[in-house]
């Protein structure tokens, strides 16, 4: 039976006056008290759901839980307005008036994975497996069972933000030691470096309380940001640096440290590679260089690296500032990772640890699950952007994988191929638009809104205009999904579990409500599409906590045993390198990498300025005289999300740019005024904010802004061409890391006036 074409609501209303009641049939069995986890950023945060008969009436912390032992951020107290959001998607909807028009008729699961897998199939026949395309961002859902579908149905092209949020960091770090440090031991550090990370806003239950408790126990704190923040005002050193020059500020630690003697002789003889040549490649970053380049005073630069250096174990714990830089992204995680090993603080007590810890490294990972060789071969030759950026596809990967099974099994994980193994967006989007080198006709996106995730917004919108189909999983109506053919409902995290897996333990996090609607989890998704396009052997699990149970069996464990006693933990062995070495090609750790040079990339960090600064354009800069960041975390917001929730808005109702109260009275701007903000690439209006965390030579965007309570429709799209950030973000070639294409949202060129 045809239903009638609905129109997707837009209006804000608190989540307890919808009119539709969730029912549970298993409800008269449940406890008052369930057990479950946040999931509303990545760290899966334990949670309590408390009801009243089959509903969740509040969200609580749990106490119990052994890492978020109770806290519960801003974020984690909307799970219950998320929850039941009348905005939410609750069923499977498909597109019946043109692209963008706001009409959908709603149909079953069934019918639309049908006709998904139909059309795929077609075009496939058409164009090739390559044809499809696939965008994802933040780990909101699973990932290896996209690449498990991807790889299976033949495409390389899987792309979406890791270009620029940790995966440059994640793969340099491989090519440089053989894994990434996923557990600086900071509660037992005596020297901690933030380094473009204001973990009160981005890790405000884990990291920031154990910066917290590291500074009551003495450790020192250096803080290198070019704003203010809070845990700049506590540190005992804050490097006010110049947006874009992190890596000048490194290799200039880097000099000093080498010249005053203050490496670790013994590690760096015994453990290292290429440190000759590096010595030579540091050689002309002095302090008064890097001074120069940076707008550091050089006292507080050799502080700042002696400080670091003669305070073992010291950590500098990942910073997402670092992978946005453009340009020097890719080298900044080489810099910092070579810091990190020339000062002895790899593997050992209160230091950086990447290493598998006992038995969690014979749990089967997303590696295992990926079926990454399945990929023909003649298919990972067509991976857009690999022959630009090859360090970021197949040949770096393949490279980074080689190495790693050097070590002994269980040692230290593969790399995921969802993480450094991917087409480059930029290029996705040209052979969508163009059809060259082929035909890019279909697309998946799910857990990601390009439209606020992808620099050079109006190129993205062009390519979801022009996509044959487009498909969306997501919560609510987001401008991407607007534009999609067929929109699938997805399951909070609350409505599904998860196996939340690191290098040290192997928590479960389980299901605390049984999903409400329709919705479902994205294993569901790719599992109903897999099975449609004959990848039934490959899929022999029917539910998410089924192949649980098969990662687990190595251990002993179901999901059910591990979620009763909460997890695994492995114990730690540090110093590990000395009987296995490192998970590189040398064996070492390599401060010259062979992978980089064997790719074309600089094997030794070298710093560029910035395409669009006050040195290298100083005409641009005449008329475009600030400097800009995007991308800064704030409260209760996660990237694009949460717009719809009412009591987040209240917190936060409208995109701010912050100002040093010196500048916007300079630009005649008062608190609250509207403000245009543009650069070459275009122009976007926010809200002043007056704050003395800001260098008057410099304005911080808020990023990732759309209007839900607006139109959903064209040309308005809710909004997201208004005070969307990445509207001013460039992504050409020259703006980009020459290794991976990381694109710039920060070390910007921009003007402000008043609207």
């Amino acid at each position: 039976m045809q239903m009638q074409p609905v129109i997707i609501s837009n209006s804000f209303v608190p989540f307890n006056q919808g009119n539709n009641k969730p029912s549970f049939p298993e409800a008269e069995q449940m406890k008052n008290i369930r057990r479950s986890y946040c999931g509303l950023c990545h760290p899966r945060c334990g949670t309590l759901l408390h009801y009243e008969g089959d509903q969740v009436v509040k969200i609580s912390g749990d106490p119990k839980h052994p890492i978020s032992r109770g806290a519960l951020c801003q974020r984690g107290r909307l799970m219950l307005e998320h929850l039941y959001h009348p905005q939410r998607l609750n069923y499977p909807l498909k597109r019946v008036g043109e692209k963008g028009a706001g009409q959908w008729q709603q149909i079953s699961w069934d019918q639309a994975l049908d006709e998904v897998a139909e059309k795929l199939a077609r075009l496939r026949d058409k164009h090739g497996a390559e044809t499809l395309a696939f965008t994802h961002g933040t780990k909101r859902t699973y990932h290896w069972d996209c690449r498990r579908f991807f790889n299976l149905f033949g495409s390389p092209n899987t792309c979406g933000v890791n270009t620029i949020c940790m995966c440059p960091s994640y793969a340099t770090e491989y090519a440089t030691y053989g894994g990434m440090i996923m557990g600086s031991e900071v509660p037992a550090a005596n020297c901690i470096v933030l380094w473009g990370c204001n973990a009160s806003q981005s890790n405000p239950n884990i990291l920031s309380p154990q910066i917290i408790g590291a500074r009551k126990n003495g450790a020192k704190l250096i803080v290198v940001d070019p704003r203010k923040t809070r845990e700049a005002e506590k540190a005992d050193i804050w490097l006010q640096i110049r947006p874009g020059t992190d890596l000048a500020l490194m290799l200039g630690w880097i000099r000093l440290i080498i010249k005053e003697q203050l490496y670790d002789q013994d590690f760096v003889s015994r453990y290292t590679v290429g440190f000759a040549e590096l010595e030579e490649a540091v050689e002309s970053y002095t302090p008064a260089k890097v001074a120069e380049i940076t707008s550091i005073p050089e006292e507080l630069i050799v502080q700042g690296a002696r400080m670091y250096a003669t305070s073992s174990p010291a950590v500098i714990p990942f910073g997402l500032g670092l992978d946005k830089q453009g340009v020097n992204s890719t080298q900044c995680a080489r810099g910092r990772a070579i810091l990190r090993a020339i000062t002895g603080n790899l593997e050992i007590p209160g230091g950086e640890v990447f290493t598998q810890a006992g038995d969690i490294g014979k749990i089967h990972d997303w590696v295992h699950l990926e079926l990454n060789d399945r990929m023909p071969q003649e298919q990972k030759g067509k991976q857009l952007g690999a022959d630009m950026y090859p360090f970021f596809g197949y040949p770096g990967w393949e490279k980074n994988t080689a190495a790693n099974q050097q070590l002994p099994e269980g040692y230290m994980a593969p790399p995921e191929a969802w993480h450094s193994n991917l087409a480059h967006a930029r290029e996705v989007m040209e052979a969508i638009i163009t059809g060259k080198p082929y035909p890019v006709t279909a697309a998946i996106t799910l857990a990601n809104n390009p439209l606020l995730a992808l620099p050079n917004t109006k190129r993205v919108f062009e390519a979801l205009k022009k996509l044959e189909l487009y498909v969306v999983v997501e919560y609510y109506m987001t401008p991407s999904a607007a534009m999609a053919d067929y929109v699938f409902p997805a399951a909070s995290t609350v409505e599904t579990s998860e196996l939340w897996l690191t290098n040290r333990f192997c928590m479960a996090c389980p299901q605390g409500i049984d999903p409400l609607y329709e919705r479902r989890n994205s294993y569901d998704f790719y599992r109903g599409l897999g099975m449609r396009l004959g990848q039934e052997r490959d899929w022999p699990w029917k539910t998410i906590e089924e192949v649980y149970d098969y990662c687990l069996e190595p251990v002993g464990l179901n999901f059910s045993k591990l979620a009763e006693q909460y997890g695994i933990f492995g114990e730690m062995e540090y110093r590990r390198y000395e009987q296995h070495g490192f998970g590189t090609p040398s064996g070492k750790v390599e401060l010259k990498s062979s992978i980089f040079e064997d790719l074309g990339a600089d094997p030794l960090p070298q710093y560029k300025e910035p395409v669009w600064s006050p040195v290298s354009s100083p005409d641009l800069a005449q008329e475009y005289p600030l400097i800009l960041i995007t991308g800064s975390r704030y409260m209760p917001m996660y990237h694009s999300e949460q717009r719809q929730i009412e009591s987040a808005r209240k917190k936060m109702p409208d995109p701010l740019v912050s100002v040093h109260p010196e500048t916007a009275e300079e630009l005649g701007l008062a608190e609250g005024d509207w403000a245009v903000i543009s650069t070459p690439l275009g122009s976007i209006r926010q809200r002043v904010k007056l704050s003395e965390a800001m260098h008057p030579t410099m304005i911080d965007v808020q990023h990732s802004w759309w209007f839900p309570e607006r139109e959903p429709k064209l040309p308005e799209l809710f909004g997201v061409f208004e005070s969307n950030a990445n509207m001013l973000c460039p992504d050409d070639p020259e703006f980009c890391s020459p290794e991976i294409g990381s694109w710039p949202h920060s070390a910007l060129l921009c003007r402000l006036d008043k609207e």
